[in-house]
Protein backbone atom coordinates (compact mmCIF):
# COMPACT_ATOMS: atom_id res chain seq x y z
CA UNK A 1 0.00 0.00 0.00
CA UNK A 2 1.53 3.14 -1.25
CA UNK A 3 0.81 6.21 1.27
CA UNK A 4 0.99 9.40 -0.47
CA UNK A 5 2.58 12.63 1.13
CA UNK A 6 0.95 14.85 -0.72
CA UNK A 7 -2.02 15.35 1.45
CA UNK A 8 -0.17 15.59 4.56
CA UNK A 9 2.78 18.52 3.19
CA UNK A 10 -0.63 20.52 1.94
CA UNK A 11 -2.12 20.56 5.70
CA UNK A 12 1.33 21.64 7.38
CA UNK A 13 1.57 24.45 4.55
CA UNK A 14 -1.59 25.81 5.78
CA UNK A 15 -0.76 25.20 9.63
CA UNK A 16 2.19 27.33 9.28
CA UNK A 17 0.83 30.04 6.87
CA UNK A 18 -2.39 30.22 9.60
CA UNK A 19 0.00 30.73 12.36
CA UNK A 20 2.11 33.43 11.11
CA UNK A 21 -1.20 35.47 10.14
CA UNK A 22 -2.25 34.46 13.77
CA UNK A 23 0.52 36.33 15.38
CA UNK A 24 0.40 40.30 14.33
CA UNK A 25 -3.32 39.56 16.09
CA UNK A 26 -2.09 38.30 19.22
CA UNK A 27 0.55 40.83 19.71
CA UNK A 28 -1.75 43.65 18.72
CA UNK A 29 -4.30 42.29 21.35
CA UNK A 30 -1.61 42.32 24.12
CA UNK A 31 -0.97 38.33 24.83
CA UNK A 32 2.33 38.39 24.43
CA UNK A 33 2.50 38.35 28.29
CA UNK A 34 0.21 36.99 31.43
CA UNK A 35 -2.50 39.50 33.06
CA UNK A 36 -0.04 38.60 36.21
CA UNK A 37 2.75 40.06 34.75
CA UNK A 38 0.99 43.45 34.40
CA UNK A 39 -0.78 44.03 37.67
CA UNK A 40 0.04 44.41 40.74
CA UNK A 41 -1.55 42.41 43.70
CA UNK A 42 -4.73 43.26 44.40
CA UNK A 43 -5.05 45.77 41.55
CA UNK A 44 -7.24 43.79 39.43
CA UNK A 45 -10.39 45.24 37.63
CA UNK A 46 -8.52 48.27 37.70
CA UNK A 47 -9.40 48.91 41.48
CA UNK A 48 -6.59 50.01 43.72
CA UNK A 49 -5.62 48.97 47.47
CA UNK A 50 -6.85 52.21 49.38
CA UNK A 51 -3.74 53.88 51.62
CA UNK A 52 -1.36 51.52 50.21
CA UNK A 53 1.25 51.97 46.98
CA UNK A 54 0.25 49.63 44.01
CA UNK A 55 3.15 47.65 44.48
CA UNK A 56 4.65 48.23 47.89
CA UNK A 57 2.38 45.42 49.09
CA UNK A 58 1.63 46.99 52.63
CA UNK A 59 -1.71 48.70 52.44
CA UNK A 60 -1.34 50.93 55.57
CA UNK A 61 2.21 51.62 56.17
CA UNK A 62 3.21 51.13 60.35
CA UNK A 63 3.48 55.20 61.49
CA UNK A 64 6.09 56.25 63.87
CA UNK A 65 3.22 57.11 66.57
CA UNK A 66 2.25 53.49 66.20
CA UNK A 67 5.84 51.72 66.39
CA UNK A 68 6.45 53.67 69.94
CA UNK A 69 5.68 51.91 73.30
CA UNK A 70 2.86 52.65 74.95
CA UNK A 71 2.66 53.85 78.50
CA UNK A 72 1.62 51.03 81.56
CA UNK A 73 -1.62 52.03 82.63
CA UNK A 74 -1.78 51.81 86.46
CA UNK A 75 -5.06 51.15 88.83
CA UNK A 76 -3.77 50.37 91.87
CA UNK A 77 -4.41 53.05 93.71
CA UNK A 78 -2.05 52.04 97.05
CA UNK A 79 0.88 52.30 94.25
CA UNK A 80 0.88 55.82 93.93
CA UNK A 81 2.95 58.11 95.93
CA UNK A 82 2.00 59.11 99.10
CA UNK A 83 2.25 63.31 98.12
CA UNK A 84 0.27 61.93 94.69
CA UNK A 85 -1.93 60.17 96.71
CA UNK A 86 -3.33 62.88 99.05
CA UNK A 87 -3.50 65.40 96.82
CA UNK A 88 -5.25 63.39 94.15
CA UNK A 89 -7.94 62.78 97.36
CA UNK A 90 -8.13 66.50 97.94
CA UNK A 91 -9.08 67.37 94.67
CA UNK A 92 -11.77 65.11 94.29
CA UNK A 93 -13.23 65.96 97.75
CA UNK A 94 -13.29 69.42 96.79
CA UNK A 95 -14.68 68.68 93.20
CA UNK A 96 -17.77 66.59 94.86
CA UNK A 97 -17.95 69.62 97.37
CA UNK A 98 -19.40 72.08 94.19
CA UNK A 99 -18.04 74.66 96.68
CA UNK A 100 -15.67 77.48 94.88
CA UNK A 101 -14.10 78.33 98.27
CA UNK A 102 -12.86 74.12 98.57
CA UNK A 103 -11.92 74.22 94.93
CA UNK A 104 -9.55 77.58 95.29
CA UNK A 105 -8.06 76.09 98.67
CA UNK A 106 -7.14 73.11 97.10
CA UNK A 107 -5.55 74.92 93.98
CA UNK A 108 -3.86 77.21 96.45
CA UNK A 109 -2.02 74.56 98.12
CA UNK A 110 1.00 74.07 95.13
CA UNK A 111 3.40 76.35 94.02
CA UNK A 112 3.37 77.35 91.73
CA UNK A 113 -0.33 77.05 90.85
CA UNK A 114 -1.80 74.76 88.37
CA UNK A 115 -2.69 75.36 84.79
CA UNK A 116 -5.87 75.38 83.91
CA UNK A 117 -5.44 76.97 80.55
CA UNK A 118 -2.99 76.81 77.66
CA UNK A 119 -1.63 80.60 78.31
CA UNK A 120 -1.34 79.58 82.08
CA UNK A 121 -3.15 83.09 82.83
CA UNK A 122 -6.17 84.21 84.55
CA UNK A 123 -8.40 82.49 87.71
CA UNK A 124 -8.85 79.23 87.98
CA UNK A 125 -12.22 79.10 88.95
CA UNK A 126 -13.31 81.98 86.09
CA UNK A 127 -11.70 79.19 83.95
CA UNK A 128 -13.60 76.65 84.85
CA UNK A 129 -16.89 78.28 84.91
CA UNK A 130 -16.34 79.88 81.51
CA UNK A 131 -15.59 76.04 80.08
CA UNK A 132 -18.97 74.61 82.37
CA UNK A 133 -21.67 74.26 80.17
CA UNK A 134 -24.17 75.24 83.52
CA UNK A 135 -21.90 78.55 83.86
CA UNK A 136 -21.03 77.65 87.57
CA UNK A 137 -18.38 75.04 86.97
CA UNK A 138 -20.26 72.03 87.94
CA UNK A 139 -20.09 70.85 84.45
CA UNK A 140 -16.28 70.81 84.47
CA UNK A 141 -15.98 69.48 88.40
CA UNK A 142 -18.16 66.46 86.99
CA UNK A 143 -15.73 65.98 84.24
CA UNK A 144 -12.58 66.00 86.71
CA UNK A 145 -14.25 63.77 88.95
CA UNK A 146 -13.79 61.16 85.46
CA UNK A 147 -10.98 61.70 84.76
CA UNK A 148 -9.52 60.88 88.39
CA UNK A 149 -11.56 57.55 88.29
CA UNK A 150 -9.77 56.42 85.54
CA UNK A 151 -6.07 54.87 85.00
CA UNK A 152 -3.37 56.28 85.22
CA UNK A 153 0.18 56.53 83.93
CA UNK A 154 3.32 57.97 84.63
CA UNK A 155 5.62 59.90 82.18
CA UNK A 156 8.92 61.54 82.86
CA UNK A 157 12.58 60.66 84.67
CA UNK A 158 13.77 61.88 87.86
CA UNK A 159 12.41 65.04 89.18
CA UNK A 160 10.16 65.54 86.30
CA UNK A 161 8.27 62.48 87.42
CA UNK A 162 4.32 63.50 86.69
CA UNK A 163 0.86 61.25 87.20
CA UNK A 164 -1.44 61.88 84.49
CA UNK A 165 -4.96 61.13 84.22
CA UNK A 166 -6.88 59.66 82.37
CA UNK A 167 -4.02 57.47 80.42
CA UNK A 168 -5.76 57.23 77.30
CA UNK A 169 -4.57 60.97 76.88
CA UNK A 170 -0.99 59.46 76.39
CA UNK A 171 -2.50 56.70 73.99
CA UNK A 172 -2.94 57.60 70.10
CA UNK A 173 -6.60 57.05 69.38
CA UNK A 174 -6.41 54.59 67.23
CA UNK A 175 -4.54 52.26 69.97
CA UNK A 176 -7.16 51.69 72.71
CA UNK A 177 -8.80 48.58 72.49
CA UNK A 178 -12.84 48.00 73.05
CA UNK A 179 -12.59 47.69 76.77
CA UNK A 180 -10.63 51.00 76.87
CA UNK A 181 -13.09 52.66 75.16
CA UNK A 182 -15.29 52.07 77.08
CA UNK A 183 -13.33 53.90 79.67
CA UNK A 184 -13.07 56.98 76.86
CA UNK A 185 -16.86 57.22 76.51
CA UNK A 186 -17.37 57.47 79.79
CA UNK A 187 -15.01 61.08 79.59
CA UNK A 188 -15.94 61.98 76.79
CA UNK A 189 -18.94 61.33 73.92
CA UNK A 190 -18.38 58.94 70.72
CA UNK A 191 -18.22 61.66 68.54
CA UNK A 192 -15.62 63.93 70.03
CA UNK A 193 -13.83 60.73 70.32
CA UNK A 194 -14.11 60.65 66.81
CA UNK A 195 -12.77 63.63 66.08
CA UNK A 196 -9.56 63.31 68.21
CA UNK A 197 -8.99 59.95 65.64
CA UNK A 198 -9.31 61.79 63.15
CA UNK A 199 -6.16 64.46 63.75
CA UNK A 200 -4.56 61.49 65.89
CA UNK A 201 -4.21 63.01 69.34
CA UNK A 202 -6.18 63.22 72.84
CA UNK A 203 -7.25 66.74 72.83
CA UNK A 204 -9.80 66.62 76.04
CA UNK A 205 -9.09 67.67 79.95
CA UNK A 206 -6.23 65.97 81.49
CA UNK A 207 -4.71 66.39 85.04
CA UNK A 208 -1.19 66.35 86.27
CA UNK A 209 0.76 66.12 89.56
CA UNK A 210 3.90 65.88 90.31
CA UNK A 211 5.88 62.94 92.06
CA UNK A 212 6.41 65.37 95.16
CA UNK A 213 2.32 65.99 94.95
CA UNK A 214 2.28 69.98 93.62
CA UNK A 215 -0.76 69.99 91.32
CA UNK A 216 0.72 70.62 87.74
CA UNK A 217 -2.58 71.33 85.84
CA UNK A 218 -6.14 70.33 84.42
CA UNK A 219 -6.69 71.88 81.43
CA UNK A 220 -7.99 70.51 77.81
CA UNK A 221 -5.79 69.79 74.87
CA UNK A 222 -3.15 68.12 73.83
Amino acid sequence: MRISIGAPLFAAVVAVSLSLCAMPMAWAFGVQSTPEANHSPGSGFGFSVPGGAPDSGVANPPSEEAQSPLPEVHYDLSTLPPPVAAMREKIIAAARSGDEAQMRAVIGLSNPAPVFSSTGEGDPIDILKTASGDKAGLEVLAILLDVLDAGWAVKGEGTQVRYVWPYFAEFPPNALNRRQLVEVYRVLTAGDFEEMRAVGSYEFYRLEIAADGRWLMFMAGE
